[in-house]
């Protein structure tokens, strides 16, 4: 029988140590405290830092990682009621060290948001954390975010909402059979973030011409611009072709382009004796060096380009042919006849 009262003894205790640690995570919904010993003033104080300085470029999809610090500071108390007797004493005791939590964050929500019309989009859903006292670091919490593709290089600012409780006040009574109420406040924060974008290349297309015709070699011309605001440097443009086409000229030496610079890249280009009067694609993308070293490849690209009908694209410089030739012989009689008249 005493190893039982022992054991629902212990079963208590671990309940009730289990039930103050709660306490600690999730406010409860209590009534507003009418008596206490003290009132010690302070509350938490949440900052945020990157965990890294990620290297962003316009068009990137990447994760950030940033933490919260609290160091919020516990200021001074003021008496509120004197203890009577040995009990209150006691009850005072574990209310003043109790006070000291009010620097404690709980239940703490993050929510990264784009409030400043920065032209990033955040994916991420809030992040939430348990606890936070005094002094400590939390864990990283990561979000998703992608940097709009025609985004220019600069700083721009994120904010980072918070939401949490923290104790305002607590109260101790009933010695030995101590009751403890607690009072809790929610407090709101927003936090800036600040997420640097690099300058970088943008090679894009911007001009197309050519002079293909079936069963024969025709020319491609595709001009390069470079749309963004760093050098590209030794960049080097490839096309990848298929039926009805083939080449051995794939490649096309541009050069260092800067912010605004174009190049006029030529690729001869074989076509298939069956292939259809139509447009086609061509794909196409260009390697490069940033002003770092680095080498790194744009988004690959479609380009069109169209099949001319066998002996349609010949016709106009035939019938130019034609007046020229005609335009010499008729000058050609006439000053003939000039001569014949003079003589």
């Amino acid at each position: 029988m005493r190893k039982i009262m022992l054991l629902l003894l212990g079963l208590l205790l671990v309940l009730g140590a289990t039930s103050n640690a709660n306490a600690e995570f999730i406010p409860p919904n209590i009534d507003e405290l009418l008596d206490d010993y003290y009132d010690v003033s302070g509350e938490p104080d949440l900052s945020v830092s990157m965990v890294l300085d990620p290297e962003l470029e316009s068009g990137e999809t990447s994760k950030i990682f940033v933490r919260l610090v609290n160091s919020g500071q516990a200021g001074t108390f003021e008496a509120e009621n004197e203890p009577s007797g040995p009990n209150e004493s006691m009850d005072a005791s574990t209310e003043l060290d109790l006070e000291y939590d009010i620097t404690t964050a709980v239940n703490i929500h993050a929510t990264l948001k784009n409030e400043a019309g920065a032209p990033i989009r955040v994916f991420s859903d809030p992040q939430q954390i348990g606890y936070l006292r005094s002094g400590e670091v939390a864990p990283p919490m990561e979000f998703d975010i992608e940097i709009f593709k025609n985004a220019p290089s600069g700083i721009y600012e994120l904010t980072l909402d918070l939401t949490y409780q923290y104790q305002s006040d607590v109260k101790v009574d009933s010695y030995p059979n101590q009751r403890i109420d607690y009072w809790y406040v929610t407090k709101n924060q927003t936090l800036p973030i600040y997420i640097e974008v690099r300058p970088r290349a943008d090679l894009v297309v911007e001009d197309i011409r050519s002079q293909l015709i079936a069963d024969e070699e025709g020319l491609l011309y595709i001009t390069y611009k470079n749309v963004g605001n760093e050098v590209a440097e030794d960049a080097v443009a490839r096309i990848t072709v298929s039926e009805p086409f083939s080449t051995t000229d794939d490649e096309a030496f541009l050069g260092t382009l800067g912010p605004g610079d174009s190049y006029k890249a030529q690729y001869s280009i074989e076509v298939d004796s069956d292939a259809l009067p139509k447009s086609y694609g061509i794909d196409t993308e260009v390697e490069y060096k940033d002003i770092h070293g680095n080498t790194r490849i744009s988004d690959s690209m479609k380009v069109s380009t169209t099949v001319e009908e066998k002996g349609k694209s010949l016709l106009p410089f035939r019938y130019l042919l034609a007046i020229i030739v005609a335009g010499i012989a008729g000058v050609y009689f006439y000053v003939r006849r000039s001569k014949e008249g003079i003589n």
